[in-house]
């Protein structure tokens, strides 16, 4: 039954996330206006606010999501707690478990929200925001399209020494048909350049062998206008890519790039996974703060909130760690992003059994 207690604190844990929520993204849109207003100039004040701000915001919002609830439940607790509302509460009879109900319940709210907007909502906003992100950094975020080695079709391979996406030209090109490890076919060119108003690819330098058993038809030539089953989006995917794919088109993109053998399938991984793992982290993380501070201490709210800010530079620290070791593909991404969320599970049950009741 929900009762004035859990309206009393829902109501501080609104309150408190959503004004710090509003502050941090404030300050972190002044930060970004200053360090991309340069940049800028070759957008519209409607791109710059419309496509970008519009979408940036509520990807901040999502990723801020968690520190914040975190800190929120810390700073509002512990002035609970130093004002000795809390002892009452416990002193007339309602036991620590349902003290924390309330909290489980603001986390629960925040893990839905975070959950749609992780899977549905954000993935279409950025869109607008990684076009433009593209352009600022298109240097920084240049496509590494150096030694490919891809699977475009069921047995057919394609291996590329290096393209310029620019260009749109491939060097020291082999495409190979291997069924039941049988080379059947091949075909390799110096330079492949694809053709925009044709939509065909023009080889240069070229050979091209059929085999069929002991017979093998080998030609040759200079130059030649040919279609293959891939065009030259096959070499613009971008590891930023999947971040605009939804629920639905992510689990599919991701069976296509293990077939194609992408170089970037542990980033699309590592996105599939966070968008639940980082969600659900509100909940642990919303109780641990309720726990360490609700009790009152020497140093009140300011010794709360040192050890909120030591636990949650240690939550972002473990993640950093299981996004190197997922990255480098010594830990399974769907395994790495959720060891965070264990650890602190227990680190969250154990604060729980020695908290004062």
């Amino acid at each position: 039954m929900f009762k004035k207690l859990d309206t009393y604190i829902l109501k501080k844990f609104a309150g408190t996330f959503f004004l710090m929520i509003f502050l941090f993204i404030l300050i972190a849109v002044v930060f970004d206006i200053s360090e991309k207003i340069d940049d800028f100039d070759q957008f519209t004040i409607e791109e710059i606010i419309f496509d970008y701000y519009f979408s940036f915001i509520p990807w901040l919002y999502n990723l801020l999501t968690p520190i914040l609830a975190f800190l929120t439940v810390v700073y509002f607790t512990s002035r609970m707690a130093s004002r000795t509302e809390i002892i009452p509460i416990l002193a007339s009879g309602i036991s620590f478990k349902r003290f924390l109900r309330p909290y489980f319940l603001g986390g629960i709210v925040l893990f839905i929200i975070s959950l749609i907007m992780s899977h549905l909502l954000i993935p279409i906003t950025n869109k607008k925001r990684i076009a433009i992100e593209a352009k600022i950094y298109s240097h920084a975020r240049r496509i590494d399209n150096s030694k490919l080695h891809r699977e475009v079709a069921k047995d057919t391979y394609i291996f590329v020494n290096n393209y310029n996406i620019k260009s749109d030209n491939a060097y020291k090109f082999r495409l190979e048909k291997i069924v039941n490890g049988e080379l059947l076919y091949r075909f390799t060119a110096s330079n492949l350049k694809w053709h925009h108003q044709t939509k065909k690819w023009s080889a240069r330098t070229w050979t091209e062998r059929i085999i069929n058993g002991d017979r093998e038809i080998l030609t040759q030539g200079a130059h030649k206008d040919t279609s293959f089953c891939f065009d030259n989006t096959e070499f613009h995917r971008s590891p930023f890519e999947v971040e605009t794919m939804d629920l639905f088109d992510i689990y599919d993109f991701i069976e296509k790039e293990k077939m194609r053998g992408s170089r970037y399938l542990g980033k699309y991984e590592q996105e599939l996974v966070k968008r639940t793992s980082n969600p659900f982290s509100i909940i642990i993380l919303v109780l641990i703060a309720a726990c360490i501070s609700s009790r009152k201490v020497k140093g009140g709210v300011g010794m709360h909130i040192a050890k909120g800010l030591l636990i949650a530079l240690s939550f972002v620290f473990f993640l950093r760690i299981a996004e190197i070791l997922s990255e480098k593909s010594t830990i399974p991404a769907k395994l790495a992003f959720w060891v965070p969320n264990i650890l602190f599970a227990v680190v969250a049950i154990y604060i729980y059994r020695t908290s004062p009741k």
